[in-house]
C-alpha cells in the first residue's frame, strides 16, 4: 500500500510539472524565430543528452506533437518516416538529429538563432567541433491560422578543410521514395 502511495505522489507530481511545462508554451507562435526558439528549448537537449531514455526524441513524437512547430505536410512526412522504420525495421531517410543536420551533435556549441531581415526564414548557426567546421540550418516558416509554422528546414556543414559544402533540405529528403 505504501508503494502505491509514493508511485501515485510521484505520478501527481510529474503530471503538474508537464502541464505547468505546457502552460509556460505560447498557444501560437507570433513570430517566425519565435516558433524555432521554442522548438530547440524542447527539443534541444538532444545535443547535450547522449542517453535519450528518459525523454522521447523529436523525430518520435505524434502529429499532434509535430503540429505544435510544423506545418501539418511537414509534420505528415516525419510521422510517415517513423511509420516506415517501425513497420519494415529499416532505417528511414531521417538518419540524424534534425535539430542540427547531425548523427552525432554532440560537439555542438555557441548555438545562435536570428530571423534573416525581411523574410520569413530563420537562420541556426552552430559551431561543431570547437570552431572547424560551422552548420548553418535556415528555417522557413509561414503563417497560418495557429501561429508560425516550419515549412522545411535547409542544412548546408561548411566544414574547414574542404572547399565543398554539404547542402540539402529536410523536404526534399523526405520526399525521396523508400527502396
Amino acid at each position: 500500500m505504501k508503494c502505491l502511495h509514493i508511485a501515485l505522489t510521484v505520478l501527481l507530481f510529474v503530471s503538474h510539472l508537464t502541464c505547468a511545462i505546457a502552460a509556460d508554451r505560447p498557444s501560437r507562435f507570433k513570430q517566425p524565430e519565435e516558433v524555432v526558439a521554442w522548438l530547440y528549448r524542447d527539443f534541444g537537449w538532444e545535443c547535450f543528452m547522449s542517453d535519450h531514455f528518459y525523454r522521447d526524441i523529436l523525430i518520435e513524437q505524434p502529429k499532434t506533437v509535430l503540429a505544435r512547430y510544423f506545418i501539418p505536410s511537414l509534420s505528415n512526412m516525419i510521422a510517415r518516416d517513423r511509420a516506415f522504420e517501425h513497420r519494415t525495421q529499416k532505417l528511414g531517410h531521417i538518419d540524424f538529429v534534425p535539430l542540427f543536420g547531425s548523427q552525432d551533435p554532440e560537439g555542438a556549441s555557441n548555438l545562435r538563432i536570428s530571423r534573416i531581415p525581411g523574410t520569413n526564414r530563420v537562420m541556426v548557426v552552430y559551431d561543431q567541433n570547437g570552431q572547424s567546421d560551422i552548420m548553418e540550418m535556415q528555417f522557413d516558416t509561414i503563417k497560418t491560422r495557429k501561429g508560425w509554422r516550419i515549412s522545411d528546414i535547409h542544412y548546408q556543414l561548411r566544414k574547414s578543410d574542404i572547399s565543398s559544402a554539404m547542402k540539402f533540405s529536410l523536404r526534399k529528403l523526405l520526399s525521396q521514395p523508400y527502396e
